[in-house]
């Protein structure tokens, strides 16, 4: 179980990933060798997944990001999910009870290049529709507790 001082690291680590065990031991109360094994455990535990970096999509030069609703027959959905997983421009990909079967960030090169995807994920067997939203801005990227 997670608790509060665990909650406390993990928003130090989502703050910054490479923050030293003495540096957040400093911050929440701890000693360093206690905020390793506190977070060790949540490592174990499957809390902490991965550490990251965050990049900007267009300093890497991609001029278009998509979040892209993808509407699929209901017998076809974990084909269609295996087939984007696939794919180097997917880049995340989620199931949705919303207006969605599947929800995939895409990241592209250019306008043309960003059509011949959707185009090619409207033709995977089972995809009914798709709705991309092209990107304009983003305003905040972050994941927090």
């Amino acid at each position: 179980m997670v608790d509060e001082v665990d909650l406390k690291i993990i928003d130090k680590l989502l703050k910054n990933a490479r923050s030293t065990y003495s540096e957040i031991a400093r911050e929440v109360g701890l000693s360093d060798v206690a905020v390793m094994k506190r977070v060790r455990k949540l490592e174990q535990e499957g809390v902490i997944k991965k550490y990251t970096a965050i990049v900007d999509p267009w300093k890497l030069g991609y001029s278009k990001v998509s979040i892209t609703g993808v509407n699929v027959q209901p017998d076809k959905l974990f084909n269609v999910i295996e087939e984007l997983k696939k794919r180097d421009y997917v880049k995340h990909l989620v199931v949705t009870s919303g207006d969605h079967d599947v929800i995939a960030l895409i990241f592209a090169r250019s306008s043309e290049e960003m059509i011949k995807i959707h185009d090619e994920i409207s033709r995977l067997d089972g995809v009914v529709k798709v709705y991309p939203a092209i990107v304009s801005d983003i305003i905040k990227d972050e994941m927090r507790v």
